[in-house]
């Protein structure tokens, strides 16, 4: 693809600055609601509301580079949030400051620029001029449904020398692309859906386990909304640690739980949640969080957990398709399965959509540019873990590291 670059005249004429305070993101919102209503691609975790949950819980590990318009003060025509990462160097014996996608403060499904989309070529140019300048070592960015965007950004990089490339991201022992995002479009009503985008075996199955369970009267279905959100988000949680935490640990499950956590209630902060659980009876069966960005007409399925000790068949099946049915009715236009090409999401109709990973490096070593004052809190309690774990030669490194950045 052949990209229209801005000349640097353009992109000069362009004002870039940081606001990395409370006060200041507060201050920003009119600007940045008002790009966000402008840009097409603009997502719910690009949105100031969503950004704002995720930096107030995390003080001086983000910021935001704010490209403005230079005729007319105050409209931004690009913003980049950012999330500060402590990297402890061993082959230098320092630390350095890593930059990442600002989204990743909350575990955003979706990361990236708002931009206006007249202007994105020359912002996005002045934004990478003023990032060059700025203290780091590494940047990445993952998550980016923005391919040109993502192109432009870092074709200015590749420019000035620095090192880009872009990744792939497989786990589950490479069998999983987490990098492809399964999505099914969603016509405008269910019984459409279900004669031309789900197998007529599916289909069957799907009719079948309605009828024995939820229309019987067996099983029923609620979602989780008000004063009960806590309650139902609980519920879960639960659910999933009781199918992931033996294949996973106990400490990977608390933290990845944990994150889910955090997600779904910044959601229900905004009014952006819905959370069907499945019941027989007083027991919950099984349970889906989800995300729901009205603006765009999207449904993000988060994570979902079921009781692996039940012996009830089609769980997953009846909350997917209740979650498919519900967003149908609310008028959205898709149901984003998120990350990973795991098979069973093929068989509600999804398409792959492709997300982007990049990386970028510095080529060529600066003292100056490798550590970032705002950094100087999250090195302080690593010296006090390498004092702690008697690894005393790195602290007085790293103690002298910091002794120049504040001198």
């Amino acid at each position: 693809m052949t990209l229209q670059s801005p000349t640097p005249a353009e992109a000069s004429a362009i004002a870039v600055r940081l606001v990395d305070t409370p006060a200041g993101l507060d201050a920003l919102r009119p600007v940045w609601e008002e790009l966000q209503a402008r840009d097409p691609e603009a997502t719910i975790f690009l949105t100031w509301e969503w950004m704002a949950q995720a930096f107030r819980a995390h003080p001086y590990r983000w910021t935001v580079l704010v490209a403005e318009d230079p005729r007319h003060p105050g409209r931004a025509l690009c913003l980049l949030p950012l999330k500060y990462r402590t990297h402890w160097s061993r082959s230098r014996a320092e630390f350095q400051t890593e930059l990442e996608a600002g989204g990743r403060l909350l575990w955003s499904e979706y990361t990236g620029f708002l931009c206006h989309p007249e202007h994105e070529a020359a912002a996005l140019r002045a934004v990478t001029d003023h990032l060059a300048g700025m203290p780091w070592m590494k940047f990445s960015m993952r998550y980016v449904a923005q391919d040109r965007r993502c192109r432009l950004f870092t074709d200015a990089f590749a420019a000035k020398g620095f090192d880009v490339s872009y990744k792939e991201y497989l786990i589950n022992r490479k069998t999983t692309d987490n990098l492809v995002c399964p999505q099914v479009d969603l016509p405008e009503d269910f019984p459409a859906y279900l004669a031309n985008q789900v197998s007529a075996n599916r289909r069957q199955k799907y009719a079948r386990l309605k009828r024995d369970h939820l229309d019987s009267g067996a099983m029923h279905i609620t979602r989780a909304d008000g004063a009960g959100f806590a309650e139902a988000l609980d519920v879960m949680i639960g659910l999933w640690k009781l199918r992931w935490q033996p294949q996973k640990g106990e400490k990977t499950a608390d933290r990845v739980a944990g994150n889910y956590r955090d997600v779904l209630t910044a959601a229900h902060e905004i009014g952006a949640v819905f959370l069907p659980i499945l019941w027989k009876g007083d027991r919950p069966l099984g349970a889906l969080g989800h995300v729901i960005d009205r603006r765009n007409g999207v449904a993000h399925f988060i994570a979902g957990g079921r009781d692996p000790a039940a012996e009830e068949k089609g769980i997953g099946q009846l909350l997917h398709f209740h979650s498919i049915d519900w967003a149908i009715d609310q008028g959205l236009i898709c149901y984003d399965f998120c990350h990973g090409n795991e098979r069973y999401k093929y068989s509600y109709g999804a398409v792959d959509t492709p997300v982007l990973y990049f990386e970028i490096k510095r080529t060529d070593y600066d003292p100056a540019l490798a550590f970032d004052f705002i950094c100087a809190g999250a090195a302080l309690r690593r010296m006090e873990e390498f004092l702690q774990k008697g690894k005393t030669e790195a602290a007085m490194k790293a103690c002298a590291q910091l002794a120049r950045v504040l001198s």
